[in-house]
């Protein structure tokens, strides 16, 4: 996989580029007849085409960087045509001519702000590629789930098993990497959705008060709790919630909730990875990542002191 290249491009410096100075004030560059996004939306919605640049027909005097950016904000399209699909062949070699035409496009104001859009959208594709494998997984037993409430008398406890199914798919799938901040469509004519909101409404079905009722219902056949049992209860609390500080990931708090609590270097590394969530020693979420020495984004580690990055 070829990689960005930012050794010419010192990341602080672009990444206190003002709006104002990057974008041109030519106003096609913004229309969305000629296949132009919009920085504000490709933040919300991580899809191509709210990406900086325009994929559609330019003008003929359009400035070199433009071209750059078109031809390679169309290979990225492409690319992600093909994910939609449920596919992923050809799609490394688009992300790397992609990479390429950017690392070779001009310095002016405009390219060198978008640059690091570019890099962000390129790691959003590599992710859905690596969740390719997961997906089929996850939307039979999300589409197990919503069948059963679709019912109109659902058995209670057949909503609470498919719910525990569920969320162990989710889980299974975010333990092996997957990012469950990408959005998809698990059900045909739904809308686009982060993997976390399908595991939170499967979580919700694990213990909504129908299955709490059937739960709760007496078995015959069942023997009465003992003290040990619930002893181990208890002890399981404080190992679970430990496993899960450690995990670090995001603690089910949105990425703009990150963006404000952060701060410093801390904030720069955390947009840099528009893709993930760091994994670090401490309390799940942003309160947690602002206190961690450490970071890990894979096998990059990445150390701080206070809010300040720490060269080795």
């Amino acid at each position: 996989m070829v990689r960005l290249s930012f050794a010419s491009l010192p990341l602080l410096g672009f990444l206190l580029l003002p709006l104002q100075t990057a974008q041109a004030a030519d106003q096609w560059w913004r229309d969305p007849e000629r296949g132009c996004g919009k920085v504000e939306d490709f933040k919300r919605t991580f899809r191509i085409a709210d990406l900086p640049g325009c994929d559609g027909e330019l003008l003929r005097a359009a400035p070199e960087g433009e071209v750059a950016m078109h031809d390679a904000k169309k290979l990225l399209r492409e690319a992600e045509k093909i994910l939609d699909g449920g596919q992923s062949d050809g799609v490394e070699a688009k992300l790397n001519q992609a990479i390429e035409l950017m690392n070779k496009a001009p310095r002016d104001a405009r390219v060198d702000w978008a640059r690091q859009y570019f890099k962000n959208a390129v790691e959003v594709l590599q992710a859905r590629m690596a969740m390719l494998a997961k997906l089929p997984k996850l939307r039979q037993t999300y589409k197990a789930l919503t069948d059963l409430n679709a019912q109109a008398k659902p058995d209670a406890k057949a909503v609470q098993a498919a719910g525990e199914a569920c969320v162990v798919a989710f889980k299974e799938a975010e333990t092996g990497g997957g990012n469950l901040q990408l959005q998809y469509e698990l059900v045909p004519g739904s809308k686009m959705r982060p993997l976390r909101e399908y595991l939170t409404e499967c979580d919700q079905a694990k213990g909504s008060p129908a299955a709490a009722a059937t739960a709760a219902t007496p078995d015959p056949a069942a023997k009465p709790a003992t003290p040990e049992t619930k002893d181990a209860g208890k002890t399981d609390k404080p190992a679970a919630a430990a496993a899960a500080a450690a995990a670090g990931n995001d603690g089910g708090v949105p990425r703009a909730k990150w963006e404000k609590k952060l701060k410093g270097d801390r904030k720069k590394v955390f947009e840099a990875h528009a893709d993930a969530f760091p994994v670090f020693e401490g309390e799940p979420g942003p309160k947690g990542a602002a206190k961690a020495t450490e970071w890990k984004y894979g096998s990059e580690v990445i150390k701080f002191k206070g809010n300040k990055q720490v060269k080795e």
